[in-house]
């Protein structure tokens, strides 16, 4: 199995007023085989510094099936508001 899945996250922009002081966006998890993304996890928090520190940790990583599944419930358990 090993490292297959590759996380890049990707911030989007947030144009409602009501919202300011959030960050969202989406992961884009690939597998090392494919072209193009098959999935994403979407999130959007007011945690900014925690996320922050959470992306720069995971972004652009190469993981495991058990990492990748550790990730997505910490997405959305802790940034997923």
């Amino acid at each position: 199995m090993g490292n297959n899945i590759r996380l890049s996250f990707v911030e989007e922009m947030i144009l409602n007023p009501e919202y300011e002081g959030y960050i969202g966006g989406r992961i884009e998890v690939q597998h090392i085989d494919d072209i193009w993304p098959r999935t994403e996890i979407r999130w959007f928090t007011k945690d900014i510094e925690g996320f922050l520190k959470f992306r720069d940790t995971w972004d652009m990583k190469y993981v495991d099936k058990m990492t990748f599944e550790t990730i997505r419930r910490i997405v959305e358990e802790e940034y997923c508001e």
